[in-house]
């Protein structure tokens, strides 16, 4: 530690023997230079040993990072973060490197100097794209076949090809309620899978909150009127026209209806509530299903949570796993309670752009 106690005071150089200790069992490049970055300890395992921290960004092939790092080096921010290219000239191939520049300060919060972090993230791109033609496979190999079918039996149940016996329509119709369940749920887990490797990127457009669940509502009217249910409407106020993706939405109020229809009893009211509050717009959906503990009420929304005999199964848990995720990347909150009638989920969407 000599070398290091040279250079930096010794309230810091405790920590930059920590750090050399551990580049020893560390993959990639760990790198501790001075306040002028000047390079004082490099583990070489991609980057060829250098002097100074400008000698290494000549390996990336991005532009302007000499002034980005000399940017970040006099602004307030403590840690930066890039994704560059590296040329590595020994294999002739350029690697895709994550790169972490953190500042090093002393008790008395003086720059000290910087610690380097260089990986390579070619693996991991590597799975992501493996994951992405999961997803693309899914996507084409499942759904394409479940539409067909459905698309078939209605035709069949709306007599396009002669009629049925009363027995047989009754078979096919519990099959085509199958078939739309199946096809339910692979929409519910290519969300999730979307949400989870990030490939869900919101299209936003400015449109009416209000129409939209109404259309998704009346969409929906065949499913509540099997078990003879309505939908009520309360809208309270004017409510504005907002930014979000009238798909994403979509999802989450298909999710909620379907939910409380299934929870509720045969011939009873799902209220649905629309208001302003300050600047979000709320909607609550009320189904008549019983009631449940605030604990369990609080970990619905959590992913294949199965909390009690009314949420026992996982195809529950990710429609409203999906709907927070969809929820939360509109700035948005959601959340469940106990009324009068039964439970209630409420989503809350900001009116105006958040970052």
């Amino acid at each position: 530690m000599n070398f290091i106690t040279s250079v930096f005071d010794k309230d810091t150089a405790v920590l930059q023997d920590i750090i050399i200790n551990i580049s020893k069992y560390f993959k990639g490049d760990l790198i501790i230079t001075d306040d002028k970055f000047n390079i004082i300890y490099q583990n070489v395992k991609f980057v060829e040993r250098k002097q100074t921290l400008y000698d290494i960004t000549d390996s990336f092939l991005n532009e302007n990072i000499k002034i980005t790092i000399e940017n970040f080096k006099n602004s307030n921010n403590n840690h930066i973060f890039l994704k560059l290219l590296f040329n590595d000239n020994k294999n002739n191939q350029n690697i895709p490197m994550d790169v972490h520049i953190c500042k090093i300060r002393n008790k008395k919060n003086k720059l000290t100097g910087f610690y380097i972090i260089i990986q390579d993230i070619s693996q991991e791109i590597q799975n992501k794209i493996q994951k992405e033609t999961f997803i693309d496979i899914l996507s084409h190999d499942l759904k394409t076949p479940i539409r067909a079918n459905i698309q078939i039996l209605e035709l069949i149940l709306n007599n396009k090809f002669g009629g049925l016996e009363t027995n047989i329509k009754t078979i096919l119709s519990e099959v085509l309620n199958s078939t739309k369940f199946l096809n339910y749920m692979t929409d519910n887990l290519l969300i999730k899978y979307k949400n989870e490797f990030n490939m869900n990127e919101l299209q936003k457009e400015k449109c009416s909150v209000v129409k939209l669940i109404k259309e998704k509502c009346g969409k929906l009217s065949e499913i509540t009127e099997k078990k003879q249910q309505s939908i009520e409407f309360i809208v309270e106020g004017d409510i504005e026209e907002i930014e979000i993706d009238k798909n994403e939405i979509g999802k989450v109020v298909n999710n909620l209806i379907l939910n409380a229809s299934q929870q509720s009893s045969i011939n009873s009211i799902i209220t649905v509530k629309i208001e302003n509050n300050q600047n979000m717009i709320n909607v609550s959906i009320t189904d008549s299903g019983y009631k449940e503990t605030k604990e369990k009420l609080d970990e619905i929304f959590e992913e294949y949570l199965a909390c009690s005999n009314k949420f026992r199964k996982v195809g529950f848990s990710l429609e409203l796993y999906n709907c927070r995720k969809i929820i939360e990347a509109h700035n948005g909150t959601i959340s469940a309670k106990n009324n009068i009638k039964g439970t209630q989920i409420t989503f809350s969407l900001p009116k105006t752009e958040q970052y």
